[in-house]
């Protein structure tokens, strides 16, 4: 078999897909094909060292990769920690190795299926950034998943449990999609927009810097958002609720701020839990639905909560973590009381 040197071009321009994939994964079975593949590896890594300015992000092949390999069932904690480790070198190399590693362990044991899931997750009080193989970038929230389907049909279309920030590469023929627990739809062509929709809330919240962004569901909802639009969406009774607002109000949790501009004392709190990863428990009278502005960078937990005392009319009581049975511990509880 001839190897095609465009499949192997496309991982190292960002722009791989199944395809490509499974053809290197036939050059690599191949015996007669073998040789050929692994010299036009080396030709890309001479070409890449002539070319000091190259800057290739591979962060999506890599985790595209990794979680086919977890999917064939026999991965062991030796062999993730390698590929951790193989992600920090340079780039093409990176490339080479893991492709040639990915396949040999996939194809010892199952094929990648249509149905395979890519995940990028962020635990409590994180952001994380990701890259997905249309050259669609963001962030993640704080405990937050992101995940899309490896498939042949060059569908852009990703499941958010949580909150992102899109930056969507744009392509005039395939929109990009984002899937919500709220059932709620997000298409758009190419534009920046943050989505917040936990599966544990009861609504959802998309944000629009630039571009366009069409909102739908199966209930006949259909609303197209402009820049700068704020949209909260209620399932329950199938309202949206729509605001013009500054985004970098809601969208600065990316550069690690905590923006809180004319909001509920109750709505502060759920935003805080999330950051500093504790809970809140109100035992107040009358006074959850405070006013706060406050905007929050690098206070601490300690410094943060004596900043709301001093504007709302609260203090706090914070009990300290407690070991589990399962020898983890508790998150610290914020008890709310009236001043």
């Amino acid at each position: 078999m001839a190897t095609n040197k465009k499949h192997l071009d496309n991982f190292y321009k960002e722009k791989y897909s199944l395809r490509d994939y499974k053809m290197l994964e036939k050059y690599f079975r191949d015996k007669n094909s073998n040789e050929e593949t692994m010299q036009q590896m080396h030709e890309q890594w001479n070409d890449f060292r002539a070319n000091k300015e190259l800057n290739t992000n591979l962060d999506h092949v890599f985790s595209g990769l990794l979680a086919s390999i977890n999917a064939s069932g026999t991965v062991t904690p030796k062999i993730i920690q390698l590929f951790y480790r193989l992600k920090y070198v340079a780039a093409i190399l990176v490339a080479a190795i893991i492709i040639s590693s990915a396949i040999y362990f996939v194809q010892r044991n199952a094929p990648v299926a249509q149905s395979t899931f890519i995940e990028f997750a962020s635990n409590t009080g994180d952001r994380s950034y990701f890259k997905l193989p249309d050259g669609t970038s963001g962030w993640l929230g704080a405990e937050s998943s992101l995940k899309y389907r490896m498939s042949d049909d060059n569908q852009r279309e990703v499941y958010l449990d949580g909150r992102a920030f899109f930056d969507v590469f744009h392509n005039s023929k395939q929109p990009f999609v984002v899937k919500t627990p709220a059932n709620l739809d997000v298409q758009v062509l190419g534009t920046r927009f943050g989505v917040t929709a936990y599966q544990q809330e009861n609504s959802c919240e998309v944000v629009l810097e630039k571009g366009k962004v069409l909102l739908s569901n199966q209930n006949g909802l259909h609303k197209e958002m402009i820049p700068s639009e704020r949209v909260v969406y209620h399932p329950a009774n199938n309202k949206l609720e729509s605001v013009m607002i500054d985004p970098s109000d809601y969208l600065s949790w990316i550069d690690g701020l905590l923006v809180m501009k004319d909001i509920s004392l109750k709505e502060a709190t759920e935003k805080l839990s999330r950051f500093y990863n504790v809970t809140f428990d109100f035992k107040t009278k009358n006074i959850e639905n405070e006013r706060i502005r406050l905007v929050i960078e690098n206070e601490s937990l300690e410094e943060c909560l004596n900043l709301l005392s001093k504007i709302a009319s609260v203090k706090f009581v914070v009990e300290e973590r407690t070991a589990l049975t399962d020898h983890r511990f508790s998150k610290k509880n914020i008890i709310v009381l009236n001043n």
